[in-house]
C-alpha cells in the first residue's frame, strides 16, 4: 500500500485538484446536489405518506352488525373463531345493552330521542364488532372472510365499502411514490455519476504526462487513484453540506405543521434532530458512493488501472 507522507500527499493532491477545477467541480457539485435534494424530498414524501397510512390505518377498522335475537355465547364463539385469523389483529365487542346504554348517554339532551327510545319496548341497536386488521391491504381479505357462509346466519352487515375507497387510494399513492421516486433517483444517479466521472477524466488528460511519470517510477496503482477519489470525495461532502443546509428548514419548521396536520396528538418525529442526522448519514453515504462509482471507471478505463 503506502505510507503516512504518501497518504497526505494523496489527499494534498486531491485538494488542489479539487480547487484547480474550480468550474468543474462546482458543475459536479451541483448536479451531485440535485440528485441529493431528489433523494431527500422522495425520503420525506414517503415518510409522511408511510406515517399517514399508519395513522389511518389505526382509526380505520370494519364494523360488523350482528341480527338481533342472537345469544351472547353465540357471538362470543364467533369472536374466538375470528381470532384465529392471523390477518385479525384486535376485536372490539360492543353488546347490543352496551351500545343502548352508550346511544343514550351520547344523546341525553334529546328529549325527543329519550322519549322515542322509552316508547320502544325493544332494544332496537344490534350488538357489533369492530375488527381491525394487521395491515391495510389484509382488509379486503378479512371483509372476505367475515362474509363467509357460516356467517350469514348471524351477521346481518359488514360495513367495510366505507373505508375501502381511502385504503386503496392511500396504497396507490404509496406505490407511486416508491415507483416513481426509484427511477427519479436512478435516473439522476446516473447522471452524477456521468458528470463526475466526465471531470475526473478531463483533470486525469491534464495530468497525463505526470501520471505517466508517476507509473514509471513505480507509483502503485492506490498512489495513482487517491487524489482522483480524494477529489470526487470533496464533491460528496460539498453537495451534502448544501443539500443539508437546504433541508434543515424543512425539518424544523415544515415536517412539524405536516404531522399535526396529519395527526395533532403524534409527531412524526420525535426526535427531530437525531432524525435530520439520520437523513444527512444517507445522503452522505449515497453521494460517496456515486463517487467512488464515478472514480473507478474514469481511472479503469483512460488509466487502466
Amino acid at each position: 500500500m503506502f505510507d503516512s507522507i504518501s497518504f497526505f500527499r494523496i489527499i494534498k493532491t486531491g485538494v488542489v485538484n479539487f480547487w484547480r477545477n474550480s468550474w468543474l467541480s462546482a458543475a459536479a457539485t451541483m448536479v451531485m446536489t440535485i440528485t441529493l435534494v431528489i433523494f431527500a424530498v422522495l425520503f420525506l414524501l414517503f415518510a409522511v405518506t408511510n406515517y399517514s397510512i399508519k395513522s389511518i390505518q389505526d382509526t380505520v377498522d370494519i364494523s360488523v352488525y350482528f341480527k338481533n335475537g342472537l345469544v351472547e355465547d353465540q357471538i362470543l364463539s364467533i369472536k374466538k373463531d375470528l381470532e384465529t385469523d392471523p390477518k385479525i389483529k384486535e376485536i372490539s365487542y360492543t353488546s347490543s345493552a352496551q351500545a343502548l346504554e352508550e346511544f343514550k348517554i351520547k344523546h341525553q339532551n334529546d328529549p325527543l330521542i329519550t322519549q322515542s327510545l322509552e316508547e320502544l319496548s325493544d332494544n332496537p341497536l344490534p350488538a357489533t364488532f369492530n375488527v381491525k386488521a394487521n395491515a391495510l391491504e389484509d382488509y379486503p381479505a378479512v371483509a372476505e372472510h367475515l362474509k363467509d357462509a357460516k356467517y350469514q346466519d348471524f351477521i346481518s352487515k359488514v360495513n367495510y365499502e366505507d373505508n375501502r375507497d381511502i385504503i386503496d387510494r392511500l396504497g396507490k399513492i404509496l406505490k407511486f411514490i416508491i415507483t416513481f421516486g426509484v427511477s427519479l433517483i436512478a435516473v439522476f444517479s446516473l447522471i452524477a455519476i456521468l458528470v463526475v466521472y466526465n471531470t475526473i477524466t478531463l483533470t486525469i488528460y491534464n495530468r497525463k504526462e505526470e501520471l505517466e511519470i508517476m507509473r514509471l517510477v513505480g507509483a502503485t496503482n492506490w498512489y495513482i487513484r487517491g487524489p482522483f477519489l480524494v477529489e470526487a470525495i470533496f464533491y460528496s461532502l460539498a453537495s451534502t453540506v448544501i443539500a443539508s443546509l437546504l433541508f434543515l428548514p424543512v425539518f424544523s419548521n415544515v415536517l412539524p405543521k405536516i404531522t399535526m396536520f396529519v395527526n395533532p396528538q403524534v409527531t412524526l418525529f420525535n426526535q427531530n434532530v437525531l432524525n435530520f442526522w439520520y437523513l444527512v448519514a444517507m445522503l452522505l453515504v449515497l453521494s460517496v458512493i456515486l463517487a467512488i462509482i464515478s472514480v473507478f471507471l474514469a481511472t479503469r478505463k483512460y488509466l487502466k488501472i
